[in-house]
């Protein structure tokens, strides 16, 4: 009988190892997690158990103390009140209003205790302790009764001295008034004042016995919690944490170059499936090993060109940080220059104290003459701000190219006055219907005009809108002083801005060409500045016909 015992028990233990073997990793730290909030949970019950205890006692604490008060208050109001009724026997009616204020707050007195005795009976939780205030309620309502027959007492008092007899009011004073509040009130009070030290000294105590029971279930459960978790730990680092180290040793060996390394786990579960996969590696990467060789060879001469393609790409980032801080540089010359102007024009006007109304008109002329290139320096800016970030709105509708001509050569003229110079127009017969965005394609043309005018050294402007095949062509063409070669290839890059015959950069931010290409490139156009011949410029604008 004992052998076959012996061999349940044998059998039951390895019923439970096999158990034990046959949960993944996952189920393994499910239960530690599980057992964790477990342990975690029950004390923070107990924490909140004691927590509740604490306040239960504060909450009563603070009910007792507000009841002492409000004694010890009624007690003072008493002794004032029997003084004030033995001034006014003594001095006469004229205490009479400090009587009277006794009286209310004797009163005053009264109506704090019975609420304090009614929030301390609120905050208790049993009705068993509910009933063992009720006494309070009861000392609350016998003091009120005592009260009540020394004030009838003391109206008798002050009848008998309105009488005229003194006597007898003052002995019916110290028998009845001052005889009751001396005995019979003070002493319910001193009672009420040592029944709340002995409900303070009960309450400590029932305290003391639930920390003292909170502790004890804590040290319990901190117990059994560390008991468990050693458990568990020793579990988690026969079935979990020595596999781990093979294989650690297994990645350690491979990483140092021993490619024939193999992890040997015996049994089954995630760690042998583990182990079956890194031995696979392992072989792989023996197989892999000299095609690795090949490639990192292969992979340098990549980098080495990869790095020299950085190197130029640096380098352009470079000349472009150059050309954006030149271009910082330049609007501040351009916004300076008409700020002075304009400043100077204000300072002259202000000043001077003879000066006609034609001066005034020519100053405000220069003033208005100022702002508009201001404005449009800031148009500037904006659209290359927008065309920058790609933000450019468009609203496409169907045009015909010549009435796109037409207009930007009436708003061109208003340029053109100021300079003395005279825009045509020309326009084939046949339509050039295109689609696209007017206001944004206006823009393009003044900004070509502009250029124009710049360039034309006062001699004419011809704006043409015309159909070449499925295309419809506008070119404004000047008479200039032309376009030399190393500008042809660079008129539309950002910034640049060319040099006049001195070797000085124009005057502008170099912005107005790259501004319109973005746009004509956003209609699915193309745009070209060529010579004019000999002499001058064409600013060529192309967009596909819409028919």
């Amino acid at each position: 009988m004992e052998v076959c015992g012996l061999r349940r028990s044998h059998a039951t233990r390895r019923l439970k190892r096999v158990a034990v073997g046959e949960m993944t990793v996952r189920q393994r730290i499910l239960l530690v997690h599980a057992v964790v909030v477990l342990f975690t949970g029950a004390m923070i019950l107990v924490l909140l158990a004691g927590l509740r205890f604490n306040e239960d006692f504060i909450r009563r604490i603070d009910g007792v103390h507000q009841r002492f008060e409000a004694l010890a208050e009624l007690d003072g109001h008493a002794n004032n009140y029997a003084e004030q009724i033995a001034e006014v026997l003594l001095l006469g009616d004229e205490q009479r209003e400090d009587f009277r204020a006794a009286t209310e707050a004797m009163d005053r007195g009264f109506a704090k205790l019975k609420q304090v005795t009614r929030d301390e009976v609120m905050t208790l939780g049993t009705t068993t302790k509910v009933r063992a205030e009720l006494g309070d309620i009861e000392v609350v309502v016998r003091l009120e009764a005592v009260y009540g027959a020394i004030a009838a007492a003391a109206d008798r008092v002050f009848k008998l001295k309105a009488d005229g007899d003194g006597a007898g009011a003052i002995a019916l004073f110290r028998n009845e008034v001052e005889y009751r509040l001396a005995n019979d009130f003070e002493n319910m009070i001193e009672s009420a004042l040592r029944d709340e030290r002995g409900e303070v000294a009960t309450e400590l105590a029932e305290v003391r016995a639930s920390h003292r029971s909170l502790f004890v279930w804590a040290l319990i459960i901190s117990v059994v919690a560390t008991l468990v978790s050693a458990g568990l730990g020793a579990l988690l680092h026969r079935n979990v944490v020595e596999p781990v180290r093979r294989l650690k040793a297994g990645a350690d060996a491979v990483a140092s170059g021993d490619l024939a390394h193999r992890v040997a786990i015996a049994g089954g579960g995630e760690f042998r499936s583990l182990s079956d996969s890194f031995n696979a590696m392992a072989e792989t990467l023996q197989t892999q090993q000299a095609r690795l060789t090949g490639a990192r060879e292969r992979l340098e001469l990549d980098v080495a060109d990869r790095t020299s393609e950085l190197r130029r790409a640096n380098e352009q980032l470079e000349a472009l940080n150059e050309q954006r801080s030149r271009f910082l540089a330049d609007v501040s010359h351009e916004l300076r220059t008409p700020l002075t102007v304009l400043r100077g024009e204000a300072d002259v006007s202000l000043r001077g104290e003879s000066r006609d109304a034609s001066d005034y008109r020519r100053s405000l002329e220069r003033i208005r003459s100022q702002t508009a290139a201001m404005a449009r320096l800031l148009e500037d800016l904006l659209a290359f701000a927008r065309a920058e970030a790609n933000d450019l709105s468009f609203s496409p509708e169907r045009l015909d190219l010549r009435e796109v001509a037409r207009r930007a050569a009436r708003e061109g003229e208003l340029l053109a006055d100021s300079e003395g110079v005279h825009i045509d127009v020309m326009t084939g017969e046949e339509p050039a219907p295109v689609s696209g965005d007017l206001q944004r394609l206006n823009q393009v043309l003044m900004i070509g005009i502009d250029n124009a005018l710049k360039h034309s050294q006062g001699r004419d402007i011809v704006v043409s809108a015309f159909r070449r095949g499925d295309e419809g062509v506008i070119e404004v063409a000047d008479r200039g002083v032309g376009l030399g070669e190393a500008d042809q290839t660079r008129v539309f890059e950002r910034f640049y801005r060319g040099r006049d015959d001195a070797g000085e950069d124009r005057e502008g931010l170099g912005i107005g060409l790259a501004i319109a290409r973005a746009i004509i490139e956003r209609h699915g156009g193309d745009i070209a500045l060529r010579p004019n011949g000999s002499t001058g410029a064409v600013l060529s604008i192309a967009l596909p016909i819409v028919e």
